[in-house]
């Protein structure tokens, strides 16, 4: 029987971020990695969405928008030990462990808007982790 991984995604509420507009992959990291350890070393880290990794479909749909800025962290399950049957800590104490120890293969920014609503979202996908 062979095992099979799926990629989660944890979105975080980062509005006190101030994105960089013209940084991509490793630049981009480095610069909003520590406030990212901030929140993940936080007691009250702000999880907007754990779960299978979403989709960037939300774009002109003001419902589906957060207006602010998020984080989303996207690593296939096998490389941060942790499942959809986890309590918060362990999902915290996991990510807070890939993004101290691992640099994502990319980091990008992405916005969308809706009528009302914009979102920017820090984007780390992780490919593999070694």
């Amino acid at each position: 029987m062979e095992l099979k991984f799926i990629d989660l995604g944890l979105i975080l509420k980062a509005d006190d971020l101030e994105v960089p507009e013209t940084l991509q992959d490793e630049t981009l990291f480095i610069s909003v990695k520590p406030f990212l350890l901030a929140l993940l070393s936080n007691d009250m880290c702000p999880i907007h969405h754990f779960g299978h990794a979403p989709d960037n479909t939300a774009d002109g749909q003001d419902e589906l928008l957060h207006h602010g800025t998020l984080i989303r962290i996207i690593v296939d399950e096998k490389y941060v030990g942790v499942d959809l049957e986890c309590s918060k800590q362990e999902i915290v104490k996991a990510f807070y462990h890939l993004v101290s120890n691992y640099q994502p293969d990319f980091c990008m920014i992405m916005e969308e808007n809706g009528a009302t609503k914009k979102e920017t979202t820090v984007e780390l996908l992780y490919r593999e982790v070694f």
